[in-house]
């Protein structure tokens, strides 16, 4: 109720919002944060702000909402990528999907090839599937060599996109006809990596 009768009350209660927070218990500022996501003005320097906040509930929360009123920038996005929480990671990848994150490939492609949390690694194969190039089946190539055969589909189901070849389908393919269609695909990029 205070938050509210801040932003009703206060002639600047961006200043006033960012100086309570720098002292608020984290139930207090959750609270708050909570008021500003629903609250029909802008709060970019608040949500910025809260984006480098140690609780990765917050930061979660900030992406969303830079995300929801149009604030959010690729370039903000591409450092986000780094952040220690997968579920802010995931949601960035997401985000930057509906932004045509073309130019966040290499860094989106990276994360592909090693975050350590497998549903990352499938949202940034899903972005590159749609924004990515020809070129860049040098990378997914690398990528059937994932111990997980989900990360393995989706790598396929990128290069068939990228590249209009099609060697078959691995979703219900047994494990020997799987591993002939990604040997198949590491035939393929051997004789086509120079003309690419």
């Amino acid at each position: 109720m205070a938050a509210n009768a801040i932003l009703q009350e206060s002639p600047s209660p961006d200043t006033l919002i960012a100086e309570i927070l720098e002292d608020a218990d984290k139930p207090t500022a959750m609270a708050i944060y909570d008021v500003l996501f629903y609250d029909d003005n802008d709060y970019p320097a608040i949500f910025l702000n809260a984006a480098i906040d140690p609780d990765p509930r917050v930061r979660r929360l900030a992406v969303r909402y830079l995300f929801r009123r149009g604030l959010f920038r690729v370039e903000d996005g591409i450092k986000w990528l780094a952040d220690d929480d997968p579920y802010v990671r995931r949601r960035v990848i997401s985000y930057l999907f509906w932004l045509n994150g073309g130019a966040a490939i290499d860094p989106v492609m990276a994360i592909a090839q090693g975050d350590p949390d497998e549903k990352v690694r499938k949202d940034a194969l899903r972005l590159i599937a749609k924004w990515g190039e020809k070129k860049d089946a040098q990378y997914l190539i690398k990528i059937l060599e994932d111990p997980s055969v989900d990360i393995r589909m989706q790598a396929i189901h990128a290069l068939k996109r990228l590249t209009g070849e099609d060697f078959g389908e691995p979703i219900g393919a047994s494990d020997d006809e799987f591993e002939w269609i990604v040997a198949k695909w590491q035939g393929w990029w051997e004789i086509m990596r120079e003309r690419i």
